[in-house]
């Protein structure tokens, strides 16, 4: 600091630079707390929830051991294991070695970046991490985002997490099993499920979040999609996003998608691709946030399904999140 900051930064009361630390960053706080013993015991001392967690897993190559990534905010640690040494390194080139395995040193890492008992951040991402999450560990953020971890940890890790999630991101080979725990129905705002994704139109019903990207592996049937998407147009707000991959039959007729009651308006754009269609729905509609249209409904006709995607924005158009 310079002198005049310096100066400033004395004299302000000990609780607005509490109040103060809440718009520091991760990287600025380390920074604060080398400046003096105060600023590091009222930085270690003040309540931080972190933007971001990270735990994920690369495989290795030619018989080699996979390599765990750490991440906490900016700073990312390396865990690699050979020959019984596993050596931890950082972003900021600090190394050293320890005879833990790699699992180890991850599950020493949980423990330390725990917030009174609870993984805590805003975002937490589990990439392909094929450890079993211990018992005590409890999950807590806004944003899940789990990908391609083993089948039989997929409901571990969601039970472990707080069922108050804002979005979840699950992207997997194949999912099932989980569409009755409450960390997936009350998601509040977004739910991702990629591939094969074994739900029911009873259990699509359920689904609370107005945001849907699902990849369904055939039981979702067409008066299902019919109906999510009914509940997507009355209950979306500006921002909201609905996309859904279905099996059809041949006598499939994607018009029978809308309500009988919508202003339904066809866009027929001059480079249109074949098995595409586009429509506005205009109104015919009581939407609980007043939104009055959805300007965008596309379709997509593939030999034995099709994705419906709707969305509020209008430029650009995105391509849909799951082939």
């Amino acid at each position: 600091m310079n002198d005049v900051v310096e100066t400033y930064w004395t004299s302000t009361p000990v609780t607005v630079k509490q109040y103060l630390l809440k718009f520091l960053n991760y990287d600025s706080r380390c920074n604060l707390k080398l400046c003096s013993r105060d600023d590091k015991a009222l930085v270690d001392s003040t309540r931080y929830v972190p933007d971001v967690i990270s735990i994920g897993e690369e495989p290795g190559r030619n018989g080699e051991n996979s390599t765990i990534y750490l991440r906490y905010e900016s700073l990312i640690l390396t865990v690699n294991e050979v020959n019984g040494i596993t050596k931890v390194s950082t972003n900021s080139s600090i190394e050293y070695n320890t005879i833990k395995s790699r699992y180890d040193v991850a599950r020493l890492w949980v423990e330390k970046v725990k917030n009174k008992g609870k993984i805590e951040a805003n975002r937490i991402k589990i990439l392909n991490f094929s450890m079993t999450p211990s018992n005590d560990w409890i999950l807590k953020c806004d944003h899940l985002e789990i990908r391609m971890v083993p089948s039989q940890n997929l409901t571990s890790w969601l039970q472990k997490t707080l069922p108050k999630l804002k979005t979840l991101d699950v992207r997997m080979c194949k999912i099932d099993e989980i569409f009755g725990m409450d960390q997936v129905k009350n998601t509040s705002e977004m739910l991702k499920l990629s591939r094969n994704v074994s739900m029911t139109d009873e259990e699509l019903e359920t689904i609370l979040a107005p945001s849907i990207a699902i990849v369904s592996d055939g039981k979702i049937t067409e008066n299902g999609a019919k109906k999510a998407f009914r509940k997507y147009v009355e209950n979306s707000r500006p921002g909201d996003n609905f996309e859904l991959r279905f099996l059809i039959f041949s006598n499939f007729d994607h018009r029978n998608l809308f309500d009988k009651k919508w202003i339904r308006e066809e866009v027929l754009p001059d480079d249109m691709n074949m098995g595409e269609y586009i429509f506005r729905i205009n109104g015919g509609f009581v939407n609980i946030h007043g939104v009055q249209s959805i300007p965008n409904v596309i379709i997509y006709y593939f030999f034995e399904y099709i994705i419906i995607r709707a969305f509020h924005f209008m430029e650009p158009v995105p391509p849909p999140t799951f082939y």
